[in-house]
């Protein structure tokens, strides 16, 4: 099995105006050309949650990619409303740090990947539908798919982080917005290149019906996209399980 190094990178970020931190996993083979896989956090974690949770170092080197792993506190990956830059990070700052510290990543789109969990699941979807150019396939693992739901049935118990992220009102400004995921796929531009979409979540997870109500809407466009579900709740043992069957989902030709 190919070897792998794992690298800490601390850089400072001119977009979010502080330092901070990104976790990066590098197969010594191939040599050129590697494909990139974006791996985002959930809520409360950080940089270090996918190599602390999961196997997901073993994964890279069985599947020979580069996994890059940042950190975005709690912003769900978005430009907050009050805070940081994510988005522009994530999305501008970051590849262009890649780009020049790594010249040996892939820059094609078709091996360009992005995932997550819970939080980083919506986050990865968010960016493969606002960022198509950028990405060939994205995966969520008990995603926060379909957020004005929650908001408008069920609340949110982290309202100050909503607020953070999307104002005071986010109950009525979130849906119809580019944060919302159903209006992303609805306003789709019809002449970008569509990421294909995987997305999975435990039976018993509380996010469960969220999950089911993403795959009633999606099942309804034309986008490429595969649903798998089975027992499990929201913990690692369930995300370990399945972010592999996610990876080999996302990196098979099109």
């Amino acid at each position: 099995m190919a070897s792998l190094t794992v690298m800490h990178c601390h850089l400072r970020s001119e977009m979010l105006g502080m330092d901070t931190d990104v976790n990066i996993l590098m197969p010594s083979e191939p040599e050129t050309d590697i494909p990139v896989l974006y791996l985002l956090h959930g809520m409360h974690g950080d940089y270090t949650s996918w190599l602390n949770g999961s196997a997901i170092g073993k994964y890279a080197r069985m599947r020979k990619i580069a996994v890059v792993m940042p950190s975005a506190a709690n912003s769900f990956y978005c430009n907050m409303k009050y805070g940081y830059r994510y988005y522009d990070y994530m999305m501008k700052e970051l590849p262009a740090f890649l780009r020049k510290t790594f010249p040996t990543l892939t820059t094609k789109r078709e091996k360009t990947f992005i995932a997550g969990l819970s939080m980083g699941g919506y986050g990865a979807v968010k960016l493969a539908l606002q960022e198509p150019e950028r990405f060939a396939a994205c995966a969520s693992l008990s995603g926060c798919l379909d957020l004005a739901m929650r908001m408008a049935t069920k609340g949110v118990k982290w309202h100050d982080v909503a607020v953070c992220n999307w104002g005071e009102n986010y109950k009525e400004t979130f849906p119809n917005s580019e944060n919302d995921l159903f209006f992303l796929l609805d306003h789709f531009p019809a002449d970008a290149p569509k990421p294909r979409i995987y997305f999975t979540c435990g039976t018993e997870d509380g996010l469960y019906d969220e999950n089911l109500s993403f795959r009633e809407k999606i099942s309804g466009s034309d986008f490429t996209y595969h649903y798998d579900e089975g027992p499990g709740v929201h913990n690692w043992e369930f995300w370990d399980g399945w972010i592999l069957p996610a990876i080999d989902w996302m990196i098979r030709p099109e």
